[in-house]
């Protein structure tokens, strides 16, 4: 293929999102899937394997079927491009084709459900699978590399689950990749190309359920993090970021709104490169990530339901650290999207109703679920319409304490832990009354109806406060975000301290999270100075206390310091010579932060006609 790849046209160009520099073959993807169906085929002619299941010539001629349409496709898209939506339709097409020939039960339905729907399933998962690694694939060794770790993953789990001929299949392919991977690492050679990308992608897709197993249901929750965890956050984040760019777009009135199929240089690795790191460095740490989240996912598959629960935290600690660290764009752009928001006509009419709707529908999701745990299932005694009645005298009241005290025509974008706790407070009031007037009914206590009470105060109690709190959160993360995304453009403010750690240097920060994204372009917030030494090496709003004005010349050649904003009120003179003194050596520029309130006279032929007090705000 290094060969033949140039004289067909399967060359991958530098370009502005390209990391390459020369022109490289794109074809690797075809040796990797030519390798793997030959040496199956001779497999199978010559009784290398022991035919069944997976081994089979039903199985090679769905996947044949299948691939063939992925690298039909793959090698047109690698030569020529190919719309969006188009590619979408091979994506669809090979799955079905696939599971038209050799149809899969997923094992998320019991016995007796129509194939219906194991096929839609199978088709949604084959997608997803199919564009988290064409997605990933953008770096040498990355995309072959997390393949890999996949492939022998669930070989491994084959094993352990007796089932041979998946097993087999994911080592062939595994030594496909392996052969590839040699010729991919950095510096390439050669490129998977959209094409190999693709069927790798659907290969995993077709051979990781038989690899769990059918009655493995835990199991089949955890395989899409097992299989492709790193791949599929990648696609996620990729969704929320480029949708999150289109309304910022549609609300700023712009002409040319990018879609979720736009390509961009946001990907995981790219955000890694552009942190310092090589290509090889970079596609091992996150290969690494994927074996880390393997691992916690196979947990419990190898070793039983019992270690559950620390997959469940490893998978919180990883998430949460992936959030802060990873998502800082689709952070800001969805800051971006809420500060517009509140702006736009007639948005608070629109999100009343929304939430009223959305808080309706969580008093019912909550008593439904406190009655499913309550009875089992529906398996222990209960009276049917007695449940039902508890479902909407709770839903009715619920709804009814948040009418009465106006919850909707709060502006939730500014929540405080005030307006949380009045609202869990007037939501455990409705609980109550719900109680009281269900337990009419009996002639004594029912230990149950408050078992029932309880849950659904506690279901109902997290999705509705929860959301609602996040809207301010992802503000505060916005403005962090904000603060580690570095910014070289030529108006960037760039880093910049906070002199004073007082009321009106949080007052500063507290301004920046609720501007606009491009109020400050490219303002990132290192920390505090503040003369008072007791203050030093603390934390204020989880920004640093770095010292006073001493600390400036090794913030400058350290963090590339280039801005002082001076948040202190009545500064003395000799700190304002100093500060002076500092900014025309280092060349740095000086902000001055004042929030203060000034009598407004308004006068006509001189005569004072009314007074007033208003909030002066000198903008920086």
């Amino acid at each position: 293929m290094l060969t033949l790849a140039p004289r067909v046209g399967l060359i991958d160009q530098p370009g502005e999102r390209r990391i390459h520099s020369t022109p490289i073959p794109r074809a690797g993807g075809i040796a990797v899937w030519l390798s793997f169906m030959i040496t199956l085929c001779a497999g199978l002619a010559m009784g290398w394997f022991k035919v069944g299941g997976n081994l089979s010539w039903n199985w090679l001629a769905a996947f044949a079927a299948g691939s063939s349409i992925l690298m039909i496709a793959g090698i047109i898209d690698d030569r020529s491009g190919m719309r969006p939506l188009v590619k979408l339709g091979a994506h669809i097409l090979a799955p079905t084709v696939f599971f038209l020939i050799h149809p899969l039960q997923t094992g998320l339905f019991p016995v007796g459900w129509p194939v219906a729907c194991d096929f839609l399933v199978f088709v949604i998962w084959s997608v997803m699978l199919i564009n988290a690694f064409n997605l990933i694939d953008g770096l040498d060794g990355l995309c072959g590399g997390l393949a890999l770790v996949s492939v022998f993953a669930l070989a491994g789990l084959s094993l352990m689950n007796g089932r041979m001929d998946a097993a087999w299949l994911l080592l062939l392919m595994g030594g496909a990749i392996l052969g590839f991977l040699k010729y991919n690492y950095n510096p390439a050679r050669i490129f998977l190309g959209d094409a190999g990308s693709m069927v790798i992608g659907f290969f995993l897709a077709t051979s990781a359920t038989d690899a769990v197993g059918r009655k493995e249901f835990l199991g089949v929750l955890l395989l899409p993090i097992a299989v492709a965890g790193v791949p599929l956050l990648d696609v996620l984040l990729a969704i929320w970021r480029r949708g999150a760019k289109r309304v910022v777009g549609q609300m700023k009135g712009e002409e040319r709104i990018g879609g979720i199929f736009d390509a961009d240089a946001e990907h995981l690795h790219h955000r890694l490169l552009s942190s310092g790191g090589s290509q090889r460095k970079v596609a091992v740490v996150m290969q690494a990530i994927a074996i880390l989240i393997a691992s916690l996912a196979f947990l419990p598959m190898f070793l039983g339901d019992r270690l559950l629960s620390i997959s469940l935290v490893g998978f919180m600690i990883i998430g949460l650290v992936g959030l802060r660290n990873l998502a800082r764009v689709e952070i800001e752009h969805t800051g971006s999207v809420i500060h517009l928001a509140i702006k736009l006509p007639g948005f608070r009419r629109r999100m009343a109703a929304a939430m009223f709707v959305y808080d309706l529908l969580v008093f019912i999701a909550a008593g439904l679920s406190a009655v499913v745990i309550e009875t089992n299932f529906f398996v222990r005694g209960g009276n049917f319409l007695d449940l039902w009645k508890f479902v909407l005298v709770f839903t009715i009241f619920g709804n009814v304490a948040l009418l009465m005290v106006r919850v909707h025509r709060r502006l939730w974008v500014r929540a405080t832990l005030r307006d949380l706790f009045s609202l869990a407070f007037w939501m455990f009031t409705a609980a109550a009354a719900s109680f009281a007037v269900y337990s009419l009914g009996f002639r004594e206590l029912e230990w149950s109806a408050l078992r029932l009470t309880l849950l659904s105060y506690v279901f109902a109690c997290a999705g509705i406060c929860v959301p609602r709190a996040a809207l301010d959160v992802i503000r505060e993360l916005g403005l962090d975000a904000r603060h580690r995304r570095p910014d070289t453009s030529a108006d960037s403010c760039g880093p910049v301290v906070i002199f004073g750690a007082g009321d009106l240097g949080t007052l500063f920060l507290d301004h920046l999270k609720s501007s606009a994204h491009d109020a400050y372009p490219g303002m990132r917030v290192l920390g505090f100075i503040d003369s008072s030494t007791v203050l030093h090496g603390r934390r204020l709003r989880s920004f640093p206390v770095l010292g006073d004005l001493s600390s400036i010349p090794n913030l400058v050649k350290e963090r590339g310091l280039k801005g002082i904003v001076v948040a202190i009120q009545n500064l003395p003179l000799n700190l304002l010579a100093e500060l002076d003194c500092l900014a025309e050596r280092h060349q740095l520029k000086l902000y001055h932060w004042r929030v203060r309130l000034e009598p407004m006279v308004f006068e006509t032929d001189h005569t004072v006609k009314h007074v007033d007090f208003g909030m002066k705000v000198v903008n920086l």
